[in-house]
């Protein structure tokens, strides 16, 4: 990685782009921990994407100092791409509406990317926190399997590791810590796979933009994902080891929809057409992750959409060769009647 020489610009714009829909509860505090921010120069943008409760009007006390649009509901791509066209600044930085900042975060991620002017994107580790409390300081490895301790947690992703020099500041705001460790890369033929890297913890250069193209509108979940699985093909991205934000888990997050599933079905399976080698060779890791997906979605659709479930099943077992535990728990759930599935479980529980 080729490290600038150069002092880093302290007045350098970042752009934080946050989209919000029905974000009335969490909102305030997402932007209070911005309004923090050790660096100050900061422009925020708030795409208020079809609210049906009060997010709208929560966001009217910040109008003096923070950006907002709204529009019809169009879903996380659409609200993306608003903000990233009405943004001024050189870097870019991804926020949702309910999670928080640690005040170094912004300044930190300027920085490296100044000093390192070959990666066009980097992202962070993160907290865990949910309406009982903190669940974890760090909590990449837990949210991503592919980054979990028994798969040689991030570091086993990317191809390089180095060590990043914390500021002065920033080490009296992280207990002293003088340095983290940083690894980067070119993750294309890894991220192709499955993703790791946390959306609001991301910064990027505005190159990223020229470079990969826009967010896809049609991706209405995951369209995250695919943009980085571009902009990694288009050059070497990195991961800050240390917590930068803190995210917000909760019961209504779609993350954990039956969308999600299916929509990261999707996107895997455009991905991989797109891959002129996987699409010549399909592997076993882009078969087995096309399994696990829809082993995935037909678990989570099973009680719901049964004649859909069984189908992705019959995918993931004949298209992909995918057959564990998982797979017989989710033929019961979906031969179970939905009566019996809801007294078993009570009679467990």
């Amino acid at each position: 990685m080729t490290a600038s020489h150069s002092a880093p610009d302290p007045q350098a714009l970042v752009s934080v782009l946050i989209p919000a829909y029905n974000a009335q509860a969490t909102i305030a505090q997402t932007l209070d921990s911005l309004l923090a921010q050790t660096h100050r120069h900061l422009e925020i943008v708030v795409v208020d994407d079809g609210s049906t409760d009060a997010t709208w009007e929560v966001l009217q006390p910040y109008a003096d100092r923070v950006r907002l649009i709204r529009q019809a509901n169009a879903g996380i791509g659409a609200a993306r791409n608003v903000s990233v066209q009405a943004a001024r600044g050189d870097y870019i930085a991804l926020l949702d509406a309910d999670d928080l900042c640690m005040p170094t975060r912004m300044a930190m991620q300027l920085r490296f990317l100044q000093t390192h002017p070959d990666i066009l994107l980097c992202s962070a580790d993160f907290g865990a926190f949910n309406a009982d409390g903190p669940l974890a300081a760090s909590y990449c490895g837990v949210y991503y399997a592919r980054c979990s301790p028994a798969r040689g947690g991030v570091r086993a992703r990317y191809p390089h590791a180095e060590r990043f020099a914390l500021s002065a500041d920033e080490q009296v705001l992280h207990g002293g810590q003088q340095a983290i460790d940083v690894y980067w890369g070119e993750v294309y033929k890894q991220l192709i796979q499955g993703n790791f890297i946390h959306p609001p913890t991301v910064m990027f250069r505005r190159e990223a933009l020229k470079r990969a193209g826009s967010f896809d509108p049609s991706i209405r979940i995951v369209c995250e994902w695919e943009w980085f699985v571009r902009v990694a093909r288009a050059g070497p991205v990195a991961y800050l080891d240390l917590p930068l934000i803190d995210y917000r888990l909760s019961p209504s997050q779609i993350s954990a929809s039956p969308s999600t599933a299916l929509d990261s079905l999707a996107v895997a399976k455009s991905l991989y057409q797109r891959d002129q080698d996987a699409a010549r060779r399909p592997d076993r890791r882009a078969l087995r992750h096309l399994g696990a997906l829809s082993l995935s979605a037909a678990d989570m659709l099973a009680e719901m959409q049964p004649e859909v479930a069984i189908g992705l099943l019959a995918s993931s077992v004949f298209a992909y060769h995918t057959f564990k535990g998982q797979t017989l728990r989710t033929l019961f759930k979906i031969a179970m009647p939905s009566a019996l599935l809801h007294l078993l479980r009570r009679v467990r529980s």
